[in-house]
């Protein structure tokens, strides 16, 4: 007997609905990458094609997050369980 996560994780990837979910928790993954603090300090604008838009509105931190977009890149990729962000702009 299969568990219900078990049936609905099947029904979401067999209705090729895996990425639309994973684009739904970026901003669960984004807070959980970057921590609450920062994640307070900074806006998702969006999200389209593989690249994701990241306002923030203090200039030290979208310097520092800048620097570190690629590591941010890959830990998000890695929480989604795949590669759905191709690049990170910070303004």
């Amino acid at each position: 007997m299969h568990a219900l996560s078990d049936l609905l994780r099947s029904w979401v990837k067999n209705n090729r609905l895996d990425a639309e979910l994973a684009k739904s928790r970026i901003p669960r993954f984004w807070q959980e990458v970057v921590g609450d603090g920062l994640a307070g300090r900074t806006v998702i604008q969006s999200f389209e094609n593989g690249t994701l838009r990241v306002h923030v509105p203090e200039a030290a931190w979208r310097s520092e997050l800048s620097l570190r977009r690629e590591d941010l890149r890959t830990k998000i990729n890695a929480l989604a369980g795949g590669d759905l962000i191709h690049e990170i702009i910070i303004r």
